[in-house]
C-alpha cells in the first residue's frame, strides 16, 4: 500500500482570531504591553449549559462555595505576533505566573515590557501539558507594536464581567503598572 499524504505538509491550521491569547502547542511570541491585573477567577454554569467567567481583584476574597474551582490569576495586554493584533493573556498556571515574576526581578531583565517573550507549550492534556516562558533580547517596540498598544483593553471590565475590548478608549497610563 502507498502511504500518500492527504494534508500537504506545509499547512498549518489558523489560530483561533480571539480576544484571549491561548497557547497552543509549539511557540509563540508575544510582547506585554502594560501592566497586569490580579485577582481570583473561577467558572460557573449558566441555565443554558455555557460557562461564565468570574473574576474578582486579588484583595476581595472570592465565594467559599466555589473554594475547589478558584484560581488566582494574572491578566495582560500583549501583542500576538502570529496573529499581528492586541489580545488579553489571562494566566492562571503557577508556573508560567513564576516565570514571569522571576524575570521581572531579575535585573538583566526587569520590566517585561522591554523584551519579547518565546512562550512555548508542550502536550495535549493537563498531566502532560509544560509551558515554557523565554524571554528575547531587548528591543525597542516594532511600530506595528506601538501601532497596535495604541488603544489597549480595559482590562478592569474583567472584574464587571464585561468585554475589555468593547471601550478601547483606555489609555496606558490609566492601566496598573
Amino acid at each position: 500500500m502507498i502511504n500518500i499524504p492527504t494534508i500537504p505538509t506545509d499547512f498549518t491550521p489558523q489560530s483561533a482570531n480571539s480576544n484571549y491569547f491561548k497557547a497552543t502547542v509549539g511557540d509563540h511570541r508575544v510582547r506585554i504591553l502594560s501592566g497586569a491585573i490580579t485577582g481570583y477567577s473561577w467558572w460557573t454554569e449558566e441555565n443554558d449549559g455555557s460557562k461564565k467567567p468570574h473574576r474578582v481583584p486579588i484583595d476581595q476574597n472570592p465565594p467559599v462555595e466555589f473554594a475547589d474551582s478558584v484560581r488566582k490569576f494574572m491578566a495582560l495586554p500583549i501583542f500576538n505576533y502570529e496573529l499581528s493584533r492586541v489580545q488579553i493573556w489571562e494566566i492562571t498556571q503557577s508556573s508560567i505566573q513564576q516565570e514571569l515574576i522571576k524575570l521581572e526581578k531579575d535585573p538583566d531583565w526587569g520590566s517585561l515590557i522591554d523584551y519579547d517573550l518565546s512562550v512555548s507549550r508542550t502536550g495535549n492534556d493537563k498531566l502532560n501539558t509544560k509551558y515554557r516562558v523565554s524571554p528575547k533580547p531587548k528591543t525597542e517596540m516594532s511600530k506595528e507594536v506601538q501601532s497596535a498598544a495604541e488603544k489597549l483593553p480595559d482590562l478592569g471590565a474583567l472584574f464587571e464581567g464585561k468585554d475589555p475590548f468593547a471601550t478601547q478608549d483606555v489609555d496606558e497610563k490609566d492601566l496598573p503598572m
